[in-house]
């Protein structure tokens, strides 16, 4: 009998949100990273007209970054597919009516190296992920054996939490990647999957069915998505307090001509106490 406690941390829509720049997903942050098998490019097209236009220009994008890597001016013959699309549609830094698209491609590792090997004399040979890592890209393969804060910083928020109580388990999901990881009790992961046109996981079998046969005595899930918001929202004005209160004893002895423009410390170190202590 399988019980879930399912936890909604944030309501997010892939093509609408009102905190697009808080809530982006961690990849929108990177040109191209290696995970598992594959290799991930990500192409922005900022200012679009429309989402039509935008996700076809960040997908040339991405390919742009694909040309790049392989130092190709032209790349063909496998499968370019698209893992994940992301859409701010009130971006601060364009016009009103312009939005701005990320998309993601995922490229297998073995057509990158075999195009390389294609390629005209002189140019690199060796893309693999181990040569690739040198030249600054990065692996964001998920371990056996991470503990939670390691995941939280590679990842950031997952949009939900499942809880498995019967199996001392906690399932976080990255439904804007198709991550979702498995923690033990003690926080350690036991194992991941990656979902998408090429499923890959730490093991052969799928780590996670939500739909699975019900003897019609399993639990309903719990949606804990109230109770959720309100401990961020309590954890948020603390640290705002705490913030507060470094900064009036920081420059207690300074001069006001001399002291940070109005709130510039307090949000500094609101963001420092953010980044060291991450929610749940």
């Amino acid at each position: 009998m399988a019980h879930y406690l399912l936890l909604t941390l944030l309501s997010l829509a892939v093509t609408s949100t009102a905190h697009a720049g808080e809530n982006r997903p961690f990849w929108t942050e990177q040109a191209l990273f290696h995970f598992g098998d594959d290799v991930f490019f990500t192409g922005r097209a900022s200012c679009a007209p429309n989402v039509e236009d935008g996700r076809q220009r960040a997908y040339v994008a991405a390919v742009q970054e694909v040309k790049n890597f392989t130092r190709t001016q032209e790349v063909g013959g496998f499968p370019i597919d698209t893992q994940m699309l992301f859409e701010d549609l009130h971006p601060t830094d364009c016009a009103q009516g312009l939005i701005t698209v990320w998309r993601l491609l995922r490229v297998p590792r073995t057509a990158l190296e075999s195009l390389s090997r294609h390629s005209s004399p002189g140019k690199q040979k060796d893309v693999s992920p181990i040569q690739a890592q040198i030249t600054a890209i990065r692996n964001l393969t998920p371990r056996l054996g991470m503990l939670r804060d390691e995941i939280w910083n590679r990842y950031g928020l997952p949009r939900s939490i499942w809880a498995r109580p019967e199996q001392g388990e906690l399932i976080w999901d990255y439904s804007q990647f198709g991550l979702i990881i498995v923690f033990n009790q003690d926080d350690v992961l036991t194992r991941w999957r990656l979902n998408g046109p090429h499923p890959r996981s730490s093991e052969d079998e799928p780590i996670l069915s939500r739909q699975e046969n019900s003897s019609g005595k399993d639990l309903p899930a719990i949606d804990l998505t109230v109770r959720l918001q309100q401990l961020e929202e309590q954890q948020d004005l603390d640290r705002r307090r705490q913030a507060q209160r470094y900064c009036t004893i920081r420059f207690a002895e300074v001069p006001e001509s001399l002291r940070p423009k109005h709130g510039g410390c307090e949000q500094r170190e609101y963001e420092r106490l953010k980044e060291q202590h991450p929610p749940f």
